[in-house]
């Protein structure tokens, strides 16, 4: 295992991953994964590529990659992790930050572990998380499992439906929290600053929905507002909106910071207009954090520049490569269709079918079989489908026009 600790000296502690090196897991290997662009750690890697191409596995690869550090198993995947200030701290004094789970949490062997406990406990301010965030999470009926939640570090956690039970009880511990802190503030005043703190991190999606309350009843669901002034609770929302919702407060309840967020597909079940900006939604959630997520969407590509895409494809030989940087179309800005050709390798962005019958009449054209009545009526049924204001139909029209007068110019010579 090629596994490295690169320490540099700054204003900020975090653990990133620098690198990280597959040397085989559930079919992916040989892999090599360079999260730097300038010899700097990317905050946000976004991995593209088609079905089977492995955006899933290398996710889950890393997150195996942790759990076998803090479980003691040996793991022929390899890692450069960039650490700084507290946590090289630990490491100076022989405490690796990957074994806070055990050192924070294990209490049989007081012996052992005291000392470790203590040295972590007054160098580390903050400290670093893994969050994997799977795609497919079962959300059942949301109801408080707690009036008050009691929150333990762990330095793994995994988003899933026993998490996502929780967030009704932290949204009443918020609200429970910020009352004990400011005493002579009306509770009226605390519930709004708690809900306005919420609705914040979805502000740049322009939802007509927000978190306006609590149920009065003991089981505090949220309740929530649309424009019309209705009202409903969470688990009336829509799939795509319960999505949003749970899913992004499950990470902010984890507190990230500093942390590596491992998110998969995160455009599940949502409008397109939120695709384009969730990545943003998760850039709020916490500070300093590492996001890598793992998607299809050509609307989350649009909203991330080149150097924080990794495209993973195919050579000839049908072994996955990794592509970022000058390799790839920088999809910034651009419309749907040129990054799902040019990134994301589709033939095309139209119906299969009619993408067939525009190929052929172009054939036909290219073959000055333009005048034939075979043509005539393909491309007339074409032309009934489409229209004639169809970019692909007014091209070839230009081009029948320009060979025709081609044709004339050499018969009246």
């Amino acid at each position: 295992m090629d596994f490295s600790i690169n320490y540099v000296k700054g204003d900020f502690l975090y653990m990133k991953i620098k690198k990280f090196y597959i040397e085989e897991y559930k079919g992916l290997k040989s892999i090599f994964l360079n999260f730097e662009n300038n010899n700097k750690v990317l905050n946000l890697t976004v991995l593209a590529g088609i079905n089977g191409s492995g955006k899933t596995r290398v996710l889950e690869s890393i997150l195996d990659y942790f759990q076998k550090i803090v479980n003691h198993i040996e793991n022929e995947n390899g890692a450069e992790i960039f650490f700084e200030t507290d946590e090289q701290n630990c490491l100076n004094q022989g405490y690796n930050p990957y074994m806070l789970y055990q050192i924070l949490n294990y209490y049989n062997d007081e012996n052992t572990f005291e000392r470790g406990r203590k040295v972590v406990e007054k160098n580390l301010k903050v400290f670093p998380k893994i969050i994997y965030v799977p795609t497919e999470i079962n959300f059942q009926k949301v109801e408080i499992a707690s009036p008050m939640l009691v929150q333990e570090y762990s330095f793994l956690n995994i988003v899933d439906s026993i998490l996502i039970k929780d967030v009704p009880s932290y949204i009443a511990t918020r609200i429970m929290k910020m009352a004990n802190e400011q005493e002579n503030t009306p509770m009226r005043e605390i519930r709004a600053a708690v809900f306005k703190e919420i609705n914040e991190i979805f502000e740049i999606l322009d939802l007509d929905i927000k978190i306006s309350g609590i149920s009065k009843n003991a089981k505090s669901i949220p309740i929530f507002t649309n424009s019309a002034g209705d009202k409903f609770d969470i688990n009336e929302l829509s799939s795509g909106e319960k999505q949003l919702f749970l899913r992004t407060l499950a990470i902010k309840m984890l507190n990230p910071e500093n942390s590596i967020i491992l998110i998969d597909e995160p455009e599940l079940s949502l409008h397109p207009k939120w695709q384009q900006k969730i990545v943003d939604v998760y850039r709020k959630i916490g500070k300093n954090n590492q996001i890598i997520i793992a998607t299809h969407s050509p609307h989350i590509l649009g909203s991330v520049r080149k150097e924080n895409i990794m495209l993973l494809d195919k050579d000839g030989d049908g072994k996955i490569v990794v592509r970022t940087g000058d390799e790839l179309y920088d999809s910034y800005g651009q419309p749907t269709e040129r990054i799902l050709e040019d990134i994301m390798g589709l033939k095309t962005t139209r119906n299969q079918e009619i993408f067939d019958k525009l190929e052929k009449i172009r054939e036909m054209v290219n073959e000055d079989k333009y005048e034939t009545d075979d043509f005539k009526k393909e491309y007339g049924d074409l032309k009934e489908i489409l229209g004639t204001m169809d970019e692909d139909i007014m091209l070839i029209d230009m081009e029948i026009q320009i060979r025709r007068k081609g044709l004339k110019n050499v018969k009246n010579k």
